[in-house]
């Protein structure tokens, strides 16, 4: 008998044999210890294999899929469908969990049911930096805010409770390569409300050829990947831009875009009124939430440009007030 608060962890491996024994380490010296985890070997041609055999071999725990090459997608969604646990725990190859990850994030969901979504803060390290500690939006009301502009988990720290993937076939998006926890969010968003915790349970690898670093060089791919995700967003406030808001738009969903790009500030009030004015009218989104929204691009513009006038207006306080009470 499967007891109620089982875990399915779920896990993509692709030639991910330099970091796979402290991914794994991590999850199977759980303080939290009643789980599945389910580990995709997707086609892998280095020793990644030899490895999971190995860890399957000492804790019956590990349930193995091996087979050819489909991609992170295929590889998730497999996974989630053969998953027998009350939640889905999701799981990097090249990251670690810290041990008391998911005794945290399964206290967390059983205390609070209507949370479908729960992420934590992350550990940045890699790249020869310094450890870097990164808190998400923690509230409900903000993180769907956010949403407007981009995703809002760190992917590999979410928990997910499995009927609501099954009660409405939330499955990741095969459209959407290298947005789908994003596009997923967004669905998402419809039935259920979403969390972090503040505190840092992942230790997130930073590495140069990582996914998500090489489809943000690609920088005209990824806005025909992002925009139709916005879209949607910006269809709940009756918003209809021209393209180039849409391309100020994309600029602002991640901070590097805000750095490398030469973004005035006259043009950011009056995309940021446009956005504020339609939310007056079509009440999607708390008000002064959003603005807080709005605030944190105003100041992350403010501190790449480093222009005075930035510092009078509405969106530089409501920026610090984001922070502040982040």
């Amino acid at each position: 008998m499967i007891e109620l608060s089982m875990i399915s962890v779920v896990m993509s491996v692709y030639n991910a044999e330099k970091y796979l024994d402290e991914a794994i380490e991590s999850i199977i010296n759980q303080t939290y210890r009643n789980f599945e985890f389910i580990i995709i070997n997707d086609g892998s041609n280095d020793k990644s294999l030899e490895i999971i055999k190995k860890y399957k071999n000492q804790d019956e725990r590990i349930v193995l899929i091996s087979r050819e090459n489909r991609g992170l997608i295929s590889s998730l969604n497999e996974g989630i469908e053969r998953a027998k646990g009350k939640y889905i725990a999701r799981m990097d190859a090249d990251d670690i969990s810290l041990s008391t990850r998911f005794e945290e994030q399964i206290k967390f969901m059983e205390e609070n049911s209507d949370v479908g979504v729960c992420g934590t803060g992350i550990i940045g390290f890699g790249l020869d930096i310094d450890s870097s500690v990164n808190f998400y939006t923690t509230s409900n009301e903000q993180l769907k805010a956010e949403l407007l502009f981009s995703s809002i988990f760190a992917h590999p720290t979410v928990v997910i409770r499995k009927n609501l993937i099954d009660t409405y076939n939330l499955y990741y998006d095969e459209g959407f390569k290298y947005a789908e926890d994003f596009e997923l969010w967004v669905r998402m968003a419809e039935y259920t409300k979403f969390a972090n915790i503040k505190k840092p349970l992942l230790k997130y690898r930073i590495l140069q050829n990582s996914i998500t670093r090489e489809a943000d060089r690609d920088v005209e791919n990824r806005y025909k990947t992002i925009r139709p995700i916005v879209k949607k967003e910006l269809i709940k406030l009756s918003i209809n831009n021209n393209e180039e808001e849409n391309i100020l738009h994309f600029n602002l969903s991640v901070n590097s875009r805000i750095r490398d790009n030469d973004i005035s500030f006259s043009d950011l009030k009056k995309y940021f009124s446009k956005l504020s004015n339609a939310n007056k009218k079509n009440k999607i989104y708390n008000e002064i939430t959003l603005k807080k929204v709005l605030g944190k691009k105003w100041l992350w513009n403010l501190y790449y440009r480093k222009e005075v006038h930035g510092l009078f207006s509405q969106y530089f306080i409501y920026g610090l007030w984001s922070i502040i009470k982040k």
